[in-house]
């Protein structure tokens, strides 16, 4: 009787490596790091399995550090590590699954392709790799084909995956020249709309990383980023941009969910987690935000905004304590996080640890961009502890700020320390002023704490109306796969048809067995075997195979006739192709080593 052993759903993440550039010309780096984030975009449309974001993987770049240590550090139950030579007009590209919790290697390949079929080549890999995981992890549906389609050439494609490589070094030199080559590739191909998204990118980059003003980065990136919305407006990307304009400038809540689902369906991203989190949390759904800044915290565990999101939801729950230790984690991971600093501030003050608070934003480094967070943590702290000089002062530079384009910034922080102060009407005058002129910062008002008694005014209900008076539903996007797909009558055909196959033709016996070679054998569709394997069984593939591979030494094993054969030997007799392999899923199966199994029996 075949014991049933239920997988846990949570263990079904993977961690892309970069490929190495294992040419002999370094140049070709930015091939081999194009190609790891095509893969890791193409894993990232399997639902129900957590891919670790391109800023993670990427951490371990060059570094040597042990596999098991950056399993545990991305948190993740499989690694995928692997290189790419270029030599000519071919190329040779290694893969290889590693199980970071057995630390063995349970499938590797090697392709030797030309360049010229690179699509195919990227869309044969990725497709194997989800198989090989659904084999050793449990059932997803993997739907065909894995990886975006272009229409690119060989030598543009080459262009855009350099120009990616330029970009995300972050350095001027190197968004210079990503942008030169993106505004030659947009010549010879102007259809291309990730090469608008990749122009906007950039200039969004510059302003944030401050090589440019930030507004200045706005008005140069917008035209391109509205010519790939006018392209491709059902790409996930421009979803995700439309999601954002229906929320912070129309603000429609419920036309937003529609975009970021319709993101979150087609390529589930960091960002767009993290836009549903910015989302929900301001309607005050603080579950349903926690669940997804949590799987974004799993997809990227090294982002300083995913710390700063959770640390906002549990700032705006009222759990200060907890909200503080998670902004000193987004500090620890991006030491220029100005707002986590604004928060733990406020968090200390509606704490009641008011001289703290000042102490706080007192010992703050000054910022070279305007010094506009630690000008507002003052005053409100001043104005907490009663000090109406200092408080006068700070109040006077933030008015000051409201001619500049710090305008939103200085206008939110008055709304705020004039609350403190306890002058809601000067605080109601504000909130006014904001949807004068229709700021996008005045969505967060709907949950900050310090305003609680400010929200009671019936005026502001009345704005805030304008914002949230039509009722939003959250559309869950994190599907499973159909339940429904095999019938009860299909389940118990399939599954004696199994059984029959099994006894039979113990296809098991077959080192290299896969989970669609199976799923053929029975003229069945591979994802409903997967199904038929997980719901009915509650083994995934890999499981049930070499449940049946164990069975099978543990007979030959005990015959006087194989007495002359090691236990590898007999291994490989069963279907086994490793000894790793062999040693770890008998360990799983019985609980101990092949040796300890055969000296009890004896």
């Amino acid at each position: 009787m075949l014991v049933q052993n239920k997988f846990n759903p949570q263990e079904k993440s993977i961690a892309v490596l970069p490929f190495v550039n294992m040419s002999a010309d370094k140049e070709q780096e930015y091939f081999s790091d194009g190609i790891t984030e095509e893969i890791i975009n193409a894993l990232a449309k399997i639902k129900g399995l957590k891919v670790t974001s391109r800023t993670s993987s990427f951490f371990f770049k060059g570094k040597n550090i042990p596999i098991t240590q950056i399993g545990t550090q991305l948190n993740v139950s499989i690694l995928l590590e692997g290189s790419i030579r270029l030599s000519g007009n071919l190329m040779r590209i290694t893969a290889q699954l590693i199980d970071v919790r057995e630390d063995f290697h349970f499938w590797s390949e090697t392709f030797d392709r030309s360049i010229d079929n690179i699509f195919e080549v990227q869309d044969e890999i990725s497709f194997l790799i989800a198989d090989k995981l659904r084999e050793h992890l449990g059932h997803f549906d993997i739907e065909e084909p894995i990886t975006n389609t272009t229409n690119l050439s060989i030598p543009n494609y080459q262009a855009y995956l350099k120009s990616r490589y330029y970009i995300l070094k972050m350095t001027v030199p190197g968004i210079n020249k990503g942008v030169e080559i993106l505004q030659q590739l947009i010549a010879q191909q102007p259809n291309f709309p990730q090469a608008y998204l990749g122009m906007h990118l950039s200039y969004a980059l510059m302003g944030t990383l401050g090589l440019i003003p930030a507004s200045e980065g706005f008005v140069k990136g917008q035209p391109y980023l509205e010519k790939a919305i006018a392209l491709a407006p059902d790409l996930a990307e421009c979803q995700l941009q439309l999601s954002w304009i229906s929320f912070l400038q129309e603000w429609d809540i419920p036309k937003t969910y529609v975009h970021i689902n319709k993101a979150l369906d087609s390529h589930p991203t960091v960002e767009a987690h993290q836009t549903m989190v910015s989302t929900l949390v301001t309607e005050a759904k603080y579950p349903a935000a926690l669940s997804y800044i949590d799987t974004a915290i799993q997809m990227d565990p090294f982002s300083g905004i995913n710390y700063h999101l959770k640390g906002y939801i549990l700032y705006a729950q009222e759990k200060y304590d907890q909200a503080i230790d998670h902004f000193k984690k987004s500090l620890q991971h991006n030491s220029n996080a100005s707002v986590s600093i604004l928060y733990w501030g406020q968090a200390l003050l509606l704490m009641g640890k008011h001289k703290e608070s000042l102490a706080f934003f007192k010992n703050r480094p000054i910022d070279e961009g305007g010094d506009i967070q630690r000008i507002g943590g003052l005053t409100m702290a001043h104005a907490a502890t009663g000090n109406q000089e200092q408080t006068k002062v700070g109040i006077e530079q933030l008015e000051a700020l409201l001619k500049t384009d710090l305008m939103e910034r200085a206008l939110y922080l008055l709304i705020i320390c004039h609350a403190v102060l306890g002058e809601h009407q000067k605080s109601i005058q504000y909130i006014e002023q904001g949807f004068e002129h229709r700021l996008p910062m005045l969505v967060y008002l709907n949950i900050e704490p310090i305003l609680k008694e400010v929200r009671k005014m019936p005026r502001v209900k009345e704005l805030m109306q304008q914002i949230f008076g039509k009722p939003s539903l959250l559309i869950e996007t994190k599907k499973k796969y159909k339940k429904a797909s095999l019938s009860p009558e299909e389940t118990t055909f399939y599954d004696q048809q199994l059984q029959d196959l099994i006894q039979k033709e113990a296809p098991f016996l077959k080192p290299n067995l896969s989970l669609r070679e199976l799923a053929h054998m029975l003229e069945l569709h591979p994802n409903k075997l997967s199904e038929l394997l997980n719901d009915k069984i509650g083994k995934n593939f890999s499981e049930f195979i070499n449940y049946y591979r164990v069975e099978h030494f543990k007979a030959l094993a005990i015959l006087p006739e194989n007495s002359h054969l090691s236990l590898l030997g007999v291994a490989y007799e069963s279907g086994f192709n490793s000894k790793t392999s062999f040693n770890t899923f008998f360990k799983k199966e019985t609980g101990m080593t092949p040796k300890a199994y055969l000296k009890q029996q004896s």
